[in-house]
């Protein structure tokens, strides 16, 4: 056995995570051993077992705490994966005799054990220590283990929230919402009809009236919140915060009477708190069909770090956030005007939040003017934890700390379900929508995207532009659900059932009138004898279904009675692919990519040609890819020397 000496001071680390939040974390159990009686009492009843400690692999989990910096939440799951692992060690060294002192021990023959031995558990806690030890194997130079891949997770049976309890939910908490504006209103008029209540030494004349103490809050407060201490400078600590004096007669769901009494219930009039802000926060959720962590991405530090002009309407909005886990931004449109949609929510609690953001840039100051003095990375750490406080619209005043201010973060998911649920109940929705029970932050997201699925006629691809997914692969997990896989399965038996009744008439089985056929469920006679005609093909090659009736979408200025002259083919519900349709197809491609290098980049970008190119490359995937190649290639060699033109009628916008 490899013996080190336990030194705890290498393993209680000071770590400044890749988002410059900075904490400490003790991982001396690794070393020493974890213990029930070491367990804080409020986590005693999740303890899963006692394992012995390992002081190398404890010096190797801290290497690699140093160099990866995770967040804290992510720092509580590694954790959580060690002890995991270390209890899989002391069971392989138990019935098969092998010592595991570091990660250089663990064999690929351990991961059908570990299978194995994690039958009851789920298989995302297997993935996740096979991640962890393979990211301790690089760092140290060993190559990653050959184990097994995780089981499949099972088939969810569980049924989504449908659009009608959403709509309702969202009612509901508009409902909140409202009641949380009439609180900022009253105090606001207690305010205006109030007066100093200073001068009243026997704390009961002047300052048990509600419009005094709404003055004095109103007035003290003008700029930023003040804490404990200062509201004694200013002597109005004590008449504030006599017992029996009230506040707001409004408690936020999930609120104790704490919310409206003494100081805080005071600064309620005016300012939300944890609450209050999380009405509005899951009125955005519901409405932008984000998950919390996007949400909570959003920077409102400028006007142009969160939400844009729409470049063709100016009646919406784009908004924007940085989402991190996916590493890349997401969009979501908003029309700028009606009260309860994303972009005025925003705007609303910007302007009611700004008090406490101007909190914040004081407490900003005196951080950065303290660290110029004494540098530490504790300091660092509290600069950039005030930075993206600051950046953050879901700002509210705590109830425990006077002058206290902070703001929406990951951990909170747990408490905003249990709000929504307590709306539910409020509302009396439970009965009409089981589905609300057990309401989390996580389905607001699967919802929308359930929405857009059905809404699309249950088009994959168009359901993953519409969530912003990078694959579809990440877009399945929302599709599980049996109403989904109904649907799929209704639509395979649809196929098998064409199929055998078009070979029952004895013809051939031709692919084009086996879709229509499975899409319509019908083809008519003329349908049938304009796709046979190849005179009656458009420019692109495609066969049209109703060429005198284009949707309105790709005609806009479409003379009822004539043909189509725009033909903008392969974004268009009437038109039919053929075999034969590479060749055209190929053209009209190889023509758009010349125009695009033929043309300023402003000119192209969020023009009808640069949507018709990516709807032409769409269609051309159901080609053999090396004949697409080729076709692309001899087209644009054809243009490149001047052999053909390019079509150049396209409807530009």
């Amino acid at each position: 056995m490899n013996v080190v000496p336990f030194n705890a001071g290498l393993l209680k680390l000071t770590i400044k995570a890749q988002s410059g939040v900075v904490y400490d974390v003790d991982l001396s159990e690794f070393s020493v051993g974890g213990n029930l009686e070491h367990v804080p009492a409020r986590s005693k009843h999740a303890w899963a077992g006692d394992f012995r400690g390992r002081p190398l692999f404890a010096m190797e989990i801290a290497e690699l705490f140093q160099l990866q910096r995770p967040a804290p939440e992510a720092s509580r799951s590694m954790r959580h994966v060690v002890r995991t692992l270390f209890r899989f060690f002391d069971a392989v060294e138990v019935k098969h005799g092998v010592e595991i002192n570091c990660v250089g021990d663990v064999t690929d023959a351990q991961g059908p054990m570990m299978l194995e031995w994690l039958a009851s558990e789920t298989s995302k806690l297997y993935s996740r220590c096979k991640t962890t030890l393979d990211a301790l194997r690089r760092f140290r130079g060993l190559p990653p283990l050959f184990w097994p891949a995780r089981q499949t997770d099972s088939v969810s049976t569980a049924e989504p929230v449908d659009k009608e309890a959403i709509r309702h939910l969202f009612n509901a908490f508009k409902h909140e919402a409202r009641c949380i504006k009439r609180m900022f209103k009253e105090g606001e008029d207690l305010a205006s009809r109030g007066t100093s209540p200073r001068g009243d030494t026997t704390l009961v004349r002047e300052w048990a009236l509600p419009e005094n103490r709404a003055w004095i809050v109103n007035e003290l407060t003008r700029e930023r919140l003040h804490d404990k201490r200062e509201f004694k400078i200013h002597g109005a600590y004590r008449g504030l915060a006599q017992s029996g004096w009230k506040g707001p007669t409004y408690l936020a769901p999930n609120m104790s009477e704490r919310g409206r009494e003494g100081i805080v219930g005071a600064l309620r009039w005016f300012y939300p708190s944890y609450q209050d802000t999380a009405v509005f926060l899951w009125l955005f959720l519901l409405g932008t069909g984000w998950n919390l962590s996007t949400a909570l991405g959003l920077d409102v530090s400028e006007d142009d770090a969160w939400s844009q002009a729409h470049p063709h309407s100016d009646q919406f909005a784009v908004i924007h956030a940085f989402k991190a886990r996916a590493d890349r931004h997401q969009f979501t449109l908003s029309m700028m005007k009606p009260e309860w949609h994303p972009y005025r929510i925003v705007r609303y609690m910007i302007e009611r939040t700004k008090v406490l953001r101007a909190t914040l840039s004081y407490r900003l100051d005196l951080a950065r003017n303290d660290y110029a003095l004494s540098p530490t990375v504790a300091k660092s750490g509290k600069i950039a934890e005030l930075e993206a406080l600051v950046r953050s619209p879901w700002l509210y005043h705590t109830v425990n700390k006077i002058g206290e201010v902070s703001a929406f973060g990951h951990a909170d998911s747990a408490h905003l379900g249990p709000i929504a649920r307590t709306v539910v109940a409020t509302h009396g929705l439970l009965e009409r929508y089981p589905s609300l029970e057990k309401i989390g932050t996580s389905d607001a997201r699967d919802a929308w995207i359930g929405y857009a699925y059905v809404q699309s006629g249950y088009h994959v691809l168009l359901t993953q532009l519409a969530s912003q997914h990078a694959n579809i692969r990440t877009l399945r997990h929302y599709l599980k659900s049996r109403r989904y896989r109904e649907f799929s399965e209704k639509q395979v038996r649809k196929v098998q059932d064409t199929v055998f009744a078009e070979i029952s008439t004895g013809g051939v089985v031709d692919p084009t009138r086996l879709r229509l056929l499975v899409a319509n469920g019908t083809i008519t006679a003329e349908q049938e004898r304009r796709l046979q005609d190849f005179r009656q093909r458009t420019r692109l090659g495609l066969g049209c279904l109703d060429p005198t009736n284009p949707p309105r979408q790709i005609a806009p200025d479409h003379k009822t009675g004539a043909l189509c002259r725009v033909q903008r083919c392969t974004g268009c519900q009437h038109g039919v692919v053929f075999r034969e349709s590479l060749g055209p197809l190929a053209r009209a491609c190889a023509e758009l990519i010349h125009i695009q290098r033929t043309i300023p980049y402003a000119a192209w970008s969020g023009s009808s040609l640069e949507d018709e190119l990516a709807s032409i490359e769409e269609t051309l995937k159901s080609f053999d890819q090396t004949e697409v190649a080729a076709t692309i290639r001899e087209w644009s060699h054809k243009l490149q020397t001047g052999e053909v033109k390019a079509h150049d009628t396209y409807p530009i916008y």
